[in-house]
């Protein structure tokens, strides 16, 4: 499934870069959307940064992207910096992952966002 044709696409400055549609389109059409996972993550704007005001969504984290309540199939999106607009506060876009080590921060500041929300 994933190969170099998996192309990096709306990679929008300081806040997401989407990824995961499959080089090949049939491969699509077995990842349908599927069920949220109960989130564990208060829900709402004032969950979004913690008491020290620290974004809860942040540079490197990883989720599913989806739009709105088991809208998540095969794409992902990884923070390109720290967002509360995010925040973790639905069910389809909790944190399940995240980039570590100053290399991969480095990759991530290297993404190409000039396309932004229209992909190349």
């Amino acid at each position: 499934y994933f190969s170099s044709k998996v192309a990096l696409m709306r990679c929008i400055r300081n806040f997401i870069c989407q990824f995961g549609i499959a080089g090949d389109p049939s491969y699509n059409k077995d990842y349908r959307s599927f069920k949220d996972d109960p989130n564990w993550l208060p829900e709402g704007p004032t969950h979004r940064t913690n008491a020290l005001g620290v974004k809860r969504f942040a540079k490197g984290f990883m989720a599913y992207a989806g739009g709105g309540n088991n809208s998540r199939s095969n794409q992902f999106i990884v923070a390109l910096g720290d967002n509360e607009r995010l925040g973790g506060g639905s069910p389809w876009e909790v944190p399940w992952g995240e980039v570590v080590g100053d290399e991969s921060f480095a990759t991530l500041d290297k993404i190409y966002t000039g396309y932004g929300e229209k992909g190349p």
